[in-house]
């Protein structure tokens, strides 16, 4: 007498994820729901309903919709340092000061190109930082970009001084600054909104970069 055979398995179902995989695909889903509907749209079913798992299945690795948001700022962190590191890499930066162009350049690029992340990682009200250590460490990957080319900068005498603090904190509050205000599209408002924006990324780095070297 033969056995039964087991019945076939529905098409639609799907592996089960494995541990720590859910989580990847919760952030990723949260990165999509933010790049393509706003923050507004984000919370823990939403994310579920995107990554097709139970409503449930966030809470394993959410306990609330904060720290969902600082999961999703800290993968837009991580981007913005990949981000830059790609436009090092195809600005072919050869010497130190390149680097710091390139810096530059890709967070700009970051910016605009992930207009709502962007916000996002800078919505500290949302975000709570100081209660969710992974975005700090994130963060603190993203300033140490910046510090570590400024840095690079003063050993190779491309820039003044011994403290890389200083011009790293110049460098970012200028190029950050015009980033929100293309982000905000403010820019169209004004005179600036009639120069291209590459046009404008190009002087802005410049001079910042101007400034630093200037620097007593």
């Amino acid at each position: 007498m033969t056995k039964p055979k087991p019945p076939p398995q529905s098409r639609s179902s799907k592996p089960p994820y494995h541990h720590g995989d859910l989580r990847r695909a919760l952030v990723s889903a949260g990165l999509a729901i933010v790049g393509s509907e706003g923050i507004e749209a984000l919370s823990l079913r939403a994310v579920a309903r995107r990554a097709e798992v139970s409503h449930s299945a966030p809470y394993h690795h959410f306990q609330d919709k904060a720290e969902l948001l600082a999961a999703v700022a800290a993968a837009g962190f991580e981007q913005l340092v990949a981000a830059i590191e790609a436009q090092a890499a195809e600005s072919q930066a050869r010497t130190a000061l390149d680097a710091l162009r390139a810096v530059g350049r890709g967070y700009l690029r970051f910016a605009v190109g992930h207009p709502a992340i962007f916000r996002l990682m800078f919505r500290p009200e949302l975000t709570r930082p100081a209660e969710h250590p992974v975005l700090v460490a994130a963060e603190a990957l993203a300033f140490g970009k910046l510090l570590q080319t400024v840095a690079m900068c003063q050993q190779t005498g491309e820039l003044p001084g011994h403290d890389p603090l200083p011009p790293s904190a110049a460098c970012w509050s200028i190029v950050h600054g015009l980033a929100m205000l293309k982000v905000e599209q403010v820019l169209g408002e004004t005179p600036l909104g009639g120069i291209p924006f590459e046009q404008l990324v190009a002087a802005v780095v410049e001079t910042v970069i101007a400034g630093v070297r200037a620097r007593p």
